[in-house]
């Protein structure tokens, strides 16, 4: 019962901050919260129904849970209440190597009131809407009922893709997210979504709403490096970046330039993960300390085999890099060319 109110405290607390416009701090707690949320997304559906998994201990008391799955796509995701807190979690992918052979950088026209030019990744769209319909309606159920102050919004690896294009949906009904009702939004190794266009929108309208974005990065995480940069695709602010195996020491990035809400402009910080090269798909697997699945049994544990990258992929990624690294020196005169290895 502590925690649950702990958590609540929290969680208003970054809701008052927004309301006034002021960014709140990263909470590492809140965080904390979201990725045991995260986890639990990659659950059986009926243990997430009963709130009965095994990450679901971590975070008592979530009430209302409905689950949304989709075979054809192979999405599941679930949507619960929290005493004043309406929590959305994505799954991630559930086999990451076929993934990473499979990706491609195909992007897609994404429609919105003043988001005028914005493409996102055909693929993740696609992913969130074989769930939405669904589980648009039951938001608006629980949001039309009284004491709702936040929806926290999660979600690991295309789980946090699918989470970022969620809170972009949400964002867009003004008529229901007014008011007291904030959107956290909390991801890890989140892929990058869509394109400059679509990022500086979403920075825009978090700003101008009072929002709360975080994106977590570990290490040398390369799905938090993809798609490319060079291929036109961007992340959103806020990252915070962990170079270590830890759950507390870490970076809050700078990636947000400009004044006011309107002019804002979306950049990535040369100096947090972007400043190494990303090729690490076991730093994907880990974050805050813990393993982002539903349990760390050690029989899911993956063979040193499906820990590399695919050669393809690991060309794609040293291009983007250098390309990053060169586009760094042309914004920054005094930005430094290196190739950090740890």
């Amino acid at each position: 019962m502590r925690r649950r109110r702990t958590m609540t405290v929290v969680v208003v607390l970054l809701i008052l901050l927004c309301g006034e416009d002021v960014r709140a701090d990263y909470s590492v707690q809140l965080a904390t919260t979201a990725l045991y949320y995260a986890k639990a997304a990659y659950c059986e559906a009926e243990a997430i129904s009963s709130w009965t998994c095994a990450s679901c201990a971590r975070n008592p008391g979530l009430q209302r849970v409905r689950v949304f799955t989709n075979a054809t796509h192979s999405t599941q995701a679930f949507v619960g209440v929290n005493e004043s807190m309406i929590v959305v979690s994505f799954r991630g992918t559930v086999d990451l190597n076929n993934w990473l052979y499979d990706l491609d950088f195909v992007p897609v026209a994404y429609i919105q009131d003043g988001c005028f030019g914005c493409l996102v990744h055909t693929g993740f769209n696609c992913e969130l809407e074989s769930l939405w319909a669904e589980m648009w309606g039951y938001l608006q159920e629980l949001v039309a009922g009284k004491g709702i102050e936040g929806i926290l919004i999660t979600g690991h690896s295309l789980g946090g893709a699918m989470a970022n294009i969620a809170a972009a949906n949400l964002m867009s009904q003004n008529s229901l997210f007014t008011g007291a009702v904030k959107i956290l939004l909390y991801t890890f190794g989140q892929p990058r979504v869509g394109n400059e266009a679509f990022a500086n929108w979403l920075l825009a309208s978090f700003c101008r709403d009072g929002h709360e974005s975080y994106r977590v990065t570990h290490k040398r995480d390369v799905v938090a490096h993809l798609l490319p940069m060079l291929f036109g695709f961007y992340h959103a602010p806020n990252e915070v970046w962990y170079d270590n195996d830890g759950d507390t020491a870490h970076k809050n990035c700078t990636d947000i330039f400009g004044t006011p809400c309107s002019a804002l402009n979306a950049d990535e910080d040369p100096n947090c993960s972007d400043s190494i090269v990303p090729t690490s798909i076991e730093d994907h697997l880990k974050y805050l300390g813990v393993c982002t699945r539903c349990s760390c049994d050690p029989g899911e544990a993956m063979s040193d085999e499906e820990l590399r990258l695919p050669p393809e992929l690991e060309r794609i990624v040293a291009m983007d890099y250098v390309y990053q690294q060169s586009r760094n020196m042309r914004r920054f005169p005094s930005f430094p060319a290196r190739h950090r290895e740890s």
